[in-house]
């Protein structure tokens, strides 16, 4: 009974061996899968710790030192793309239609510039700023 179940485990992970190999994936490594290749990273336009896979910003934690998002350090691929960021990826469209191009940094600025809002110190109530 042992022996033909250890038959049975092994033909299968061989078959699946076999057929994992001829698949026709591409290779893993080359290049991005998404956010989560990034690791988590300082953004200091929010002054927050954001979680590249949840594309959430959180505090950072006291003693853990991360780097920021614009450091063509941060990982393999560089800094964190654009549409990583969770104020930035809902424009994505917008940017692209204007034409703005180079680094995150500066197309998340634009981005910013121009969907600038007038708030109301006491109400909190805030309205687009017409240039």
């Amino acid at each position: 009974m042992n022996k033909t179940l250890f038959v049975l485990l092994f033909a299968a992970v061989s078959n699946a061996a076999v057929l994992g190999a001829d698949s026709g994936a591409p290779p893993a490594g080359d290049g991005p899968s998404g956010c989560c290749d990034w690791p988590s990273c300082y953004d200091e336009r929010t002054g927050l710790c954001l979680d590249t896979c949840l594309g959430t910003w959180a505090q950072c934690p006291a003693k853990l030192f991360l780097m920021n998002c614009y450091s063509q350090y941060l990982s393999p691929f560089g800094e964190l793309p654009v549409q990583c960021f969770p104020d930035a990826a809902p424009h994505l469209a917008e940017a692209e239609e204007l034409g703005l191009t180079g680094p995150p940094q500066k197309i998340r600025s634009e981005l910013h510039k121009l969907n600038a809002k007038n708030c109301h110190p006491r109400t909190g109530i805030c309205r687009p700023v017409i240039p």
